[in-house]
């Protein structure tokens, strides 16, 4: 608990600004961790402030509208928590509620990570001076296109659109934003949208998912059987291409969490279904955000991003990307290994047996939506902040290649290897089939 109330306290206090004897209601669901919401509660009262946790059923699609109870008790406090396991950002009744004066934070799938390490850990007041930025930089902004290693290449007309600043500042009466917080925001205009767009990441809906997009709909949708599916059921508004987004968190990171990922200093993301949340004319029960790691967005002929890293205003952003480069660095233990010989993968990374028996192939995969990975190859624990590798069925010291394309290792201690400071999701570059090594 102690470790969630950084976090929890951070959005009672910065993010949302509870006064003493306001009304607060958290709404969550049985498929959310209720730890979080307690400690959300925790930090409330210590506001003191009244707080009520609302349990509701779970929902499965993004953007589905709550029950009607649950609609009108969401107009009746003066400040309103949604942790659910979908998203209520982009629904009527959310909309209802901000009309009514209530000031609203949305955190769908919302993660222990977030709250000890990730985007809720924030600086607020930074997050809103950058997203202020980037909004301000792209108010006028008549055409975005947006390019990537991975395949995509797509044009949109945003012109005479309102880019929306989800700062994490949660003052006002009305005012909404996700938390974590961290990205400027904006509908394209609709039948404009061309082009080929590949997700890097999408959570559970997959990776490496390709749009084919024509007349501002995704007209074809490769490698996710499941986000067709939703798709189909709903029919073609939900094909529409919703929104373009520029994460501007720099304390959030890609951990298979969309409310996270999206929100990633450098990312860009693009979602289908509703817009009217941001000023756009569309209105069905989905809404979906799928994250591009590495983008080039190019604004009316300027590069604003290249590869992922800012162009414009330089000056503005070389503090954070020091400060980001900071939160990944690895701390090497000194560890004494026993080693047998060295071998190097074809990948280039040194690969030390640390006994005799050969073992055979595999290849560390990241999870969509679980912290754990397959328990013959290990798992992560948030206790001891540790990936754990059982070293009686694969033997190896091996290096991985992080997100920042630093080298990093795992170590052996005892029954356990680890590496030391990271989480699962920084392995995303370091997937290796290491092969048989004795």
């Amino acid at each position: 608990m102690n470790d969630l109330m950084k976090g929890a306290r951070i959005a009672v206090n910065q993010c949302m600004n509870i006064k003493p004897g306001e009304k607060v209601i958290i709404i969550t669901d049985k498929k959310m961790p209720i730890k979080l919401s307690e400690a959300l509660a925790k930090a409330v009262k210590e506001a003191k402030a009244e707080c009520m946790i609302q349990l509701v059923p779970p929902e499965e699609v993004n953007g589905t509208e709550p029950s009607k109870e649950i609609a009108e008790l969401m107009k009746t406090p003066d400040a309103l928590f949604i942790l659910t396991s979908w998203s209520i950002s982009h629904t009527a009744a959310r909309r209802k509620a901000s009309e009514a004066g209530v000031r609203i934070a949305s955190m769908p799938k919302v993660t222990e990570f977030s709250f000890t390490e990730g985007g809720l850990t924030a600086d607020y007041r930074e997050v809103k001076r950058l997203t202020e930025i980037v909004a301000k930089k792209l108010e006028n902004a008549k055409k975005i296109t947006i390019t990537s290693d991975n395949g995509t290449d797509f044009t949109a007309s945003v012109e005479g659109r309102e880019w929306v600043k989800d700062d994490g500042l949660i003052h006002e009466k009305g005012n909404f934003c996700n938390l974590p917080a961290g990205e400027a925001a904006v509908a394209p205009v609709e039948g404009t949208s061309q082009g080929i767009v590949v997700i890097d990441k999408m959570a559970f809906y997959g990776e490496g998912i390709r749009y084919t997009v024509k007349n501002g709909f995704v007209e074809k949708t490769e490698g996710s059987e499941r986000l067709e599916r939703e798709v189909n059921k709903i029919g073609r508004l939900a094909r529409n291409i919703a929104e373009i987004g520029i994460g501007t968190n720099p304390k959030a990171r890609i951990i298979g969490n969309i409310l996270e990922d999206e929100k990633v200093f450098g990312t860009v993301h693009i979602a289908i279904g509703n817009s009217l949340s941001l000023h756009g004319k569309v209105d069905v029960p989905l809404h979906i955000d799928g994250i591009i790691l590495k983008p080039t967005l190019e604004v009316d002929g300027e590069i604003f991003i290249k590869d992922g890293k800012w162009i414009f205003l330089e000056d503005n952003f070389v503090e954070i990307s020091k400060e980001v480069e900071k939160t990944v660095k690895v701390v090497e233990k000194k560890i004494e290994p026993k080693i047998n010989k060295q071998s190097s993968s074809s990948a280039g990374y040194q690969i030390q047996p640390v006994n005799k028996k050969p073992y055979e192939p595999y290849i560390i995969r990241e999870p969509l939506e679980s912290h754990y990975f397959d328990p013959w190859i290990g798992g992560w624990t948030r206790l001891n902040n540790r990936f754990v590798i059982n070293p009686q069925l694969y033997g190896y010291w091996i290096k991985v290649v992080e997100i920042h394309e630093k080298l990093h290792n795992i170590y052996q201690t005892g029954d356990e290897a680890f590496v030391e400071r990271m989480t699962w999701h920084n392995f995303r570059n370091g997937y290796s089939n290491l092969g048989t090594y004795s």
